[in-house]
């Protein structure tokens, strides 16, 4: 980007500042902010809302998935993980698009967080990351580095600065806060992914998962190494920020049944996860987009756990009886059957069920992750009436 494009887009990016600042200010925004108690764990590229108590209505959300909201914007989701300014134009129209057109509870903010990709936090601990390619997001590495279990002890903890996609995280975080005003936060990468989905990752799933059954002492090594990994990471970063350890928003996507069993999650998960749970003083929200309602009983184990996340593979009559009053409830649909290949009245009966099952309880109903399935333009004329049916059902006591 020459000097002439540079001065071109951050004068973009000032109106498009502007522009957030308005919306933040409005009166809807005002309307969305009062339904959520705050943010869960720090604000990140998915932030989730702890809904409020006691509110007659159910809070809902709805969002795209970042390989759709490229075409959608018209932007290139290739370049704008090499590029500062192209990055910052993205989350700032994304913010503005989502707002202006989805009416969601979902309230805008002038928070903005770097996110470098699903396998960032492998790559600081030696794994490369698959680029982001042919609209489709950066991806963890394919070829798994700890080939032998002897490998575990060449592992070093994280450079904060110099381990793997560090320096490109440190020369986002530091370009977007030249160009962004005061009154605009942005949030430098957490570790906020736990050691289960890293290790199989690093070890490879295959074997990981025979190592659980042969080598359950490697295995335990493995999952402490990450978890110091962890923790010398945040304290890293806290102290580079001069900020505070906050509580986490704990993703856990590789946590679901059958990858592993109830028995295997609380033998090798569930310590490290109430480890971490203890040293970021609480879990706000426990996120899986994988089946967990065989587990729940055990997930329910880790201390101040505020909010679990239900995918639409989970039993959400069953996980509701199980967790009862003790914690807030997460409703995800299916992006497809349940909104983009949905019928008026499929909406609407999915919807209702949702809010039978969740009747005297604490919940809210987020649909996500939508990828372009017919056009831009079929897929979110039927997102946005789904959202207008949402909007009928659950905004009603």
């Amino acid at each position: 980007m020459n000097e002439g494009e540079k001065r071109k887009i951050i004068a973009k990016i000032k109106g498009l500042c502007d522009r957030v600042r308005d919306l933040v200010d409005s009166q809807e925004n005002r309307r969305k902010l009062k339904l959520w108690r705050s943010t869960a764990g720090l604000p990140n590229i998915f932030t989730r809302y702890i809904p409020e108590e006691n509110i007659s209505v159910t809070p809902f959300i709805a969002d795209l998935d970042r390989e759709m909201w490229a075409p959608v914007l018209g932007l290139s989701i290739e370049r704008i993980y090499n590029d500062p300014y192209l990055y910052l134009e993205f989350e700032l129209s994304k913010k503005i698009f989502a707002f202006e057109h989805f009416n969601d509870d979902n309230p805008i903010t002038k928070n903005i967080t770097i996110w470098l990709g699903v396998g960032f936090l492998e790559t600081l601990l030696g794994l490369k990351q698959e680029p982001a390619k042919n609209g489709h997001e950066p991806w963890v590495g394919k070829k798994p580095i700890l080939k032998r279990k002897e490998d575990l002890g060449s592992l070093e903890l994280p450079d904060f600065h110099r381990s793997g996609l560090a320096p490109v995280a440190h020369k986002m975080y530091s370009e977007i806060k030249k160009v962004l005003d005061d009154d605009f936060n942005v949030i430098f990468p957490e570790w906020n992914f736990g050691p289960f989905g890293i290790a199989l990752n690093l070890r490879g799933a295959e074997s990981f998962s025979l190592d659980t059954i042969d080598h359950p002492d490697f295995v335990h090594q493995l999952m402490e190494f990450i978890f110091r990994a962890k923790i010398h990471w945040s304290q890293e970063r806290a102290k580079f920020l001069g900020t505070k350890i906050n509580s986490l928003f704990l993703c856990n996507d590789d946590v679901s049944t059958p990858m592993i069993s109830p028995k295997g999650y609380e033998k090798f998960v569930l310590p490290y996860e109430k480890k971490m749970s203890e040293f970021h003083g609480g879990i706000d929200y426990w996120h899986s987009c994988g089946r967990i309602d065989p587990i729940i009983a055990h997930i329910k184990k880790i201390p101040d756990l505020k909010m679990i996340h239900l995918s639409h593979i989970t039993d959400f009559r069953k996980s509701a009886e199980i967790i009862g009053n003790d914690h807030i409830m997460e409703i995800v649909l299916n992006p497809i059957n349940d909104v983009e290949k949905a019928t008026p009245e499929q909406m609407e009966k999915k919807l209702k069920e949702i809010k039978k099952i969740g009747e005297g309880l604490s919940f809210t109903v987020r649909a996500d992750a939508f990828q372009v399935l017919t056009n831009v333009e079929n897929d979110l004329k039927q997102i946005k009436f789904w959202i207008e049916k949402a909007g009928k059902v659950l905004r009603t006591s």
